[in-house]
């Protein structure tokens, strides 16, 4: 009976104390930094920064120069623009920070914005960008 009663006891403490370990994570995750690219609030904002460096990198790069790149850039802003929503000053505002930094130029800045904004639509989203297969970029 002795054993019964430790064994239950046992059981029991464990339980809590992984309720416990589970609340705390949860908690901790609550207060971790956003999950959205460049700190957003929500897709939108995101969708609206992806859009934004994708554009600036059209106004940026000679259109016609690099046909993969221009195909690239255009299933790019197709797909962002559809998540956008009405959030594309905040978009603007976001590209605006990332890029006003005088130590890392422009054209850095928008290549890790649109290498993160692909590898968000294809392993968030499940995008499938036909430019980038074998004989794309």
């Amino acid at each position: 009976m002795r054993r019964q009663m430790r064994a239950i006891l046992a059981g029991l403490v464990l339980v809590a104390g992984l309720a416990g370990l589970f609340y705390l994570v949860w908690q901790t995750g609550k207060a971790g930094p956003s999950a959205f690219l460049q700190g957003l609030p929500g897709p939108q904002e995101e969708a609206a920064y992806c859009l934004a460096v994708a554009e600036r990198i059209g106004e940026l790069a000679r259109r016609g120069s690099d046909p993969r790149l221009d195909r690239f850039l255009d299933e790019q802003v197709e797909f962002w623009r559809g998540r956008a929503g009405n959030a594309f000053g905040a978009g603007r505002a976001a590209l605006a920070r990332a890029t006003a930094n005088p130590s890392e130029p422009e054209d850095r800045a928008l290549f890790l914005g649109l290498q993160d904004c692909a590898w968000r639509a294809m392993a968030f989203y499940g995008q499938h960008f036909p430019s980038m297969e074998a004989d794309g970029l």
